[in-house]
């Protein structure tokens, strides 16, 4: 009787783990594809702006360097030749936004650009020439615009086929230096091109996403560095005497955020399948009259539903504040369930801080992929010592493995 009980037990701890961990394997990879199914839609819907034909963009966007005109504003008048741009050094950050008052909430993106260039006439004979500058494609605000020429300010800008334009008269042998600073509100591809004509001495360029993947869209001028941090992704590119390069064009709606927690496709299971035994083994040798399938379904299942919380919460909220806030509540419902099973000191020693320990390995794996090795190799080496305490207390499982002597 005491073999079957003791059977019967196993097969219920089994079962219940290896269908958690099953369920874990099987959702966190549906998360993921629906995360960037939801990523690539919106990446279709800009390059589909941005592949439009010019009759079907907005008036604005159609008043062309020609001086086109648009219902209700003045006709724009033609645009000086482009300036020989000599260096040209930039940092733009880029936040995701969301609107506000809105019938449905839109995401946007604010850019902040700084730029230093020096740039002189590439026609000794015009009268003045331009300089144009990024901006959002659906542009929505233009503001903190400050631009000075070698020190003194200058208000002689336009806005022309969605792009900042400055001109003014540049000397055709000394090099003017120019200081531009704005923020820009709006949403679509972003597109930074480099001012090519001649070639280019330096072009250099700083781009930060905060709490956004920066998406290059196909054939984008590739970066020399990249940079992933715990809110943000920096892409750099610094080029010498450039004299062809295509434009940086990339994706930075605010509904595609970077994606930190990818890692938890195949970590999550691993680490349920750690606590769920580990948790086992403490319920089986302390108090095993205690150890059934509801206090295994709700230990492992809430553990395992950590992983989804702060998978979708890191949408919404800085990383860190989506992993505490996930943790945070699902240990108090280990913790409850735990103290009501096992009592305050079992309780608050046992379970609690297991799923604590196994959580912040696996998260630490997932954030830190490159101390992926040393952190599996710990969580493995703290589980076989565990079991090794844990097992020789374990009745139930001694008397289902080791029938009693005949008499």
């Amino acid at each position: 009787m005491a073999n079957s009980t003791g059977l019967r037990k196993i097969a219920v701890v089994l079962g219940v783990v290896v269908g958690f961990v099953f369920v874990t394997s099987l959702l966190m990879p549906s998360l993921r594809s629906a995360r960037s199914l939801a990523v690539k839609r919106n990446l279709e819907n800009g390059e589909e702006w941005y592949n439009r034909g010019e009759s079907e963009k907005p008036a604005l966007v159609q008043a062309n360097y020609a001086g086109g005109t648009v219902a209700g504003m003045p006709s724009q008048p033609a645009l000086p030749p482009p300036a020989h741009v000599k260096t040209f050094v930039s940092e733009i950050e880029l936040t995701p936004r969301l609107s506000r008052g809105t019938q449905q909430r839109e995401s946007l993106y604010e850019s902040r650009f700084h730029g230093t260039l020096t740039a002189v006439s590439a026609d000794a004979a015009a009268p003045a020439s331009r300089i144009t500058l990024p901006l959002p494609p659906e542009l929505i605000s233009l503001a903190d615009l400050t631009i000075t020429v070698n020190g003194d300010p200058s208000d002689a800008v336009s806005i022309q086929d969605n792009r900042l334009v400055w001109t003014g008269r540049l000397d055709a042998h000394t090099p003017a230096t120019l200081e531009v600073t704005y923020a820009a509100m709006g949403k679509g591809i972003f597109t930074l091109t480099p001012p090519l004509g001649s070639i280019l001495d330096e072009f250099a360029a700083t781009i930060t996403a905060h709490q956004s993947d920066i998406r290059m869209m196909e054939l984008s001028l590739q970066p020399q560095k990249a940079e992933t941090a715990a809110d943000h992704t920096t892409y750099g590119w610094k080029y010498k005497r450039l004299i062809f390069g295509r434009p940086i064009v990339l994706d930075v709606l605010g509904i595609a955020p970077a994606d930190r927690l990818g890692e938890l496709v195949w970590l999550a299971p691993i680490s349920v399948l750690v606590f769920g035994l580990l948790a086992s083994l403490l319920a089986l040798a302390t108090r095993p009259e205690k150890l059934d399938v509801w206090m295994l379904l709700l230990l492992v299942g809430t553990f395992a539903g950590s992983y989804p919380l702060m998978y979708f919460a890191q949408d919404f909220l800085p990383l860190a504040g989506a992993i505490l806030g996930a943790a945070a509540v699902v240990l108090l419902v280990i913790a409850a369930r735990s103290i009501t099973l096992l009592g305050w000191r079992l309780g608050l020693l046992g379970p609690v801080p297991l799923a604590a320990g196994v959580g912040a390995l696996t998260l630490a794996a997932a954030i830190w992929p490159a101390l992926q090795g040393v952190l599996l190799t710990l969580l493995a080496i703290s589980t076989l010592v565990l079991a090794m305490v844990l097992l020789p207390r374990v009745r139930v499982v001694r008397a289902a493995i080791v029938p009693p002597l005949p008499k």
